[in-house]
């Protein structure tokens, strides 16, 4: 099984606290991922954040994707519906309620205000990774 990459991507408004958020990903990630923030600006001049992490090391990657399905508090509706969060192309879709994240909890959610992430997995079924990665934990 090979994990190619793990995007992660969150959209932070003026309002919500992004060194708050940014830290968080800090400890979820470790300091070995890159996190870039980009600003952009609304219709009103405000600011928005958009703060993203590619990680192409694979025991990394492996590593932080362990320690969500571990801390995943709603890890079994994950496995009940992971058909719905794969696709052709090998990929795993993933959504984190952004208000449970910064309070130090991981939240599968398939809301709109969430941290998005991509797993994209090479060797195996999108669908057997799920099940084998985080039925184990």
């Amino acid at each position: 099984m090979a994990i190619v990459q793990l995007d992660l991507e969150v959209i932070l408004h003026a309002t919500e606290d992004l060194d708050k958020t940014v830290n968080y990903l800090v400890r979820l990630l470790t300091d070995k991922a890159p996190i870039v923030i980009e600003v952009l600006y609304g219709h009103y001049g405000n600011p928005i954040y958009k703060v993203q992490s590619s990680i192409k090391n694979e025991e990394l990657a492996m590593s932080i994707i362990k320690y969500v399905c571990s801390s995943l508090t709603n890890r079994d509706y994950l496995l009940r519906t992971a058909v719905s969060r794969v696709d052709d192309s090998g990929n795993v879709f993933l959504r984190f309620d952004k208000q449970e994240f910064v309070m130090g909890r991981i939240v599968l959610s398939d809301g709109d205000d969430v941290i998005r992430v991509r797993i994209k997995i090479t060797g195996v079924d999108a669908m057997q990774f799920i099940n084998e990665v985080c039925k184990l934990w």
